[in-house]
């Protein structure tokens, strides 16, 4: 599904060190905000943006929890597979300064993102109901992702796969699972 991630000491990798550095060291108390919401719970911005459109827009959390209790194990399976380091492990051996924070969710190695995963996910799935919101509900995967950066715990790299990776799982399962929405 992916080409493997940049080399741990190729340029690619260091210019990414330094991107997330910046992403790190420039925080805001919105991006604090933001990577604490997204840590916690990434469904609460799809819901609060279906709910700010009325009640005939309903969140699928069942049909949602399907897709992704098959996904997971793929993606674990991949991200095992990969197993990238963090950024800040890289950045120690570079000399590069990362202030991540902290969660219980960075215990897996980085390549792709799982919470940008799912977000992309979510998105396809709610695209796929409402598509005249598609593109709201794509930005919200990718402020997933920035979160992520931002919270030194991915590579902008690790979110261009994760994207890839949802969209092909999305592909493949959505024809057989359509039935239980």
């Amino acid at each position: 599904i992916l080409n493997p991630p940049p080399e741990n000491t190729s340029s690619i990798t260091q210019k990414e060190l330094v991107t997330v550095s910046a992403a790190t060291l420039n925080k805001t108390s919105d991006d604090y905000d933001l990577i604490f919401r997204m840590d916690e719970d990434m469904d609460s911005f799809y819901v609060r943006f279906l709910k700010s459109l009325g009640q005939k827009y309903t969140y699928p959390k069942r049909y949602i929890d399907l897709f992704y209790d098959i996904v997971e194990p793929v993606l674990m399976n991949t991200k095992s597979y990969w197993n990238r380091p963090r950024p800040s492990q890289l950045a120690k051996l570079y000399g590069i300064q990362i202030e991540r924070i902290v969660t219980d969710t960075i215990n897996t190695a980085s390549y792709p993102s799982g919470h940008t995963v799912y977000s992309k996910l979510v998105a396809n799935i709610l695209s796929d109901m409402y598509p005249q919101f598609a593109d709201s509900f794509n930005n919200i995967a990718k402020r997933t992702g920035i979160a992520r950066v931002k919270q030194g715990v991915h590579y902008p790299s690790d979110n261009k796969a994760s994207f890839i990776f949802a969209d092909y799982m999305y592909k493949k399962l959505q024809p057989k699972l359509k039935k239980y929405i």
